[in-house]
């Protein structure tokens, strides 16, 4: 959507783009956010005056043109009953999503990885499907690496798989088409995140399988108590400032390598943007019972993890989310998020959606460490990372180290996460700027020192 005196509302940002006449102003906020968090918060892009709607808003037309619509956010609006226990929701969370994944006609493909979310809907689309006798044989399950430097996530998926009897496809990624993953997912979402780069491969397979992919978004921080504040951290005793402050820290938490990746002064600037926006966003839900839960929802899932889903899978098929639906995340937001911490929840949802899943490790539970290097680690990828930053419009944010270091050194600081974080945003930035830059009113990256 256009953020203009002029609405135009539409899915696809490119779209919007490249229907624009003149300059495109540069966002510099929005890419702070990027590379300080993964993506850009409350609705920003990589435009000024592009903006992504955000919960409680809609454009209505009023036949003339469009108007935006603001209305209260309904999940704000629900509070967690005291020592309600999750099991006593088990079934009205079953039923929200067998509801869903009832209406679903012909194939259908989960996304199946080594962890809970999706070998719950996984079994639940099984059970729905046994039950009518119909579409049963139409179900096939997807895998590939998450890249986290083991196999066990495609290992857990297969015993999943085979435990429930549904047909399962494995995906395997090659070090040589990292690049071409990387550049292709950075179209696939616009620009705006730097997460999944990792889903490419099936991503691709998928688009000559027709059906309706199944994605588990939303288990984790809804059901499965994810985010929750560190330890003694109580609103009744603590300010609500220092609760804020904690969660940003947490959001940023990959800022914590800066040194050995940007050139001094980056990531002061880069936390002084991003922290305009998150304090507003997270000081509105400080003092909430639920604050954590919808702090986390609204600082990372909705503006970058949710774009696996809906940008990267969705542009190989449709894409259902069932978790996400309201009656779903209703109930589960009526528990506390210290009664569902650790997913202690699942096991009575598994147990009830097949049994034969309630004690199943997951692939996180399995893994203790790497076994082998990450495929963003290896001499292929640091290669191509190194000339792309080096050489790129973005290189001036870069650490002198890694100005001089060799390939060997670039692969050591791509094998830990909050480094290859910040390496991948500064690719994706670097892209964009190659991609866009001649339609920029100005490609003059405004962060670091004297900025």
């Amino acid at each position: 959507m256009k953020s203009s005196a002029e609405l135009a509302p539409s899915s696809s940002l490119t779209d919007l783009v490249d229907c624009t006449e003149g300059p495109l102003a540069p966002d510099w906020d929005a890419w702070a956010e990027i590379l300080a968090f993964g993506a850009p918060l409350a609705g920003r892009t990589a435009y000024h005056g592009f903006r992504r709607l955000q919960p409680g808003e809609s454009a209505v037309s009023n036949g003339a043109g469009w108007a935006l619509h603001h209305e209260d956010w309904a999940w704000a609006n629900i509070e967690p009953e005291p020592e309600l226990h999750p099991v006593s929701l088990t079934d009205e969370v079953l039923t929200g999503l067998g509801r869903q994944l009832r209406n679903l006609t012909g194939p259908v493909n989960p996304m199946l990885s080594g962890g809970r979310d999706s070998r719950l809907l996984t079994a639940m689309m099984l059970k729905e499907r046994t039950a009518t006798g119909q579409g049963v044989d139409e179900i096939t399950a997807w895998t590939t690496s998450s890249d986290i430097g083991t196999s066990m996530e495609e290992l857990v998926a297969s015993k999943v798989a085979g435990t429930l009897g549904v047909r399962h496809h494995i995906v395997p990624a090659r070090n040589e088409d990292f690049p071409r993953d990387v550049e292709d997912y950075a179209r696939a979402v616009d620009y705006m995140a730097s997460f999944h780069i990792w889903l490419m491969p099936v991503a691709r397979r998928l688009a000559s399988h027709p059906g309706t992919i199944l994605d588990g978004l939303g288990g984790g921080v809804f059901l499965g108590g994810g985010f929750p504040d560190e330890p003694g951290l109580d609103g009744t005793t603590v300010s609500s400032a220092r609760i804020v402050e904690s969660r940003f820290n947490r959001l940023a938490r990959y800022l914590e390598a800066a040194d050995d990746i940007f050139a001094p002064g980056v990531a002061e600037n880069l936390r002084e943007r991003a922290w305009s926006d998150f304090e507003p966003v997270a000081s509105a839900f400080a003092d909430h019972p639920n604050g954590a839960t919808l702090t986390a929802y609204l600082t990372r899932t909705l503006p970058g993890i949710s774009l696996a889903p809906t940008k990267v899978l969705g542009s190989a098929q449709a894409v259902c989310m069932p978790i996400l639906g309201d009656d779903v995340v209703a109930a589960a937001l009526r528990v506390e998020n210290s009664a569902k911490h650790e997913g202690v929840w699942y096991r009575d949802l598994l147990t009830k959606a097949d049994p034969r899943l309630s004690d199943m490790a997951t692939a996180a539970e399995m893994s203790k460490r790497r076994q082998h290097v990450r495929r963003g680690a290896s001499r292929e990828s640091a290669s191509w990372y190194r000339d792309l930053l080096i050489n790129g419009p973005a290189a001036m944010l870069l650490s002198d180290r890694l100005h001089h270091a060799d390939i060997s050194h670039w692969q050591n600081q791509l094998a830990k996460t909050k480094p290859q974080h910040l390496l991948r945003g500064l690719a994706i930035l670097t892209l964009w700027l190659k991609e866009y830059g001649d339609r920029l009113s100005s490609v003059e990256i405004p962060f670091g020192e004297g900025c």
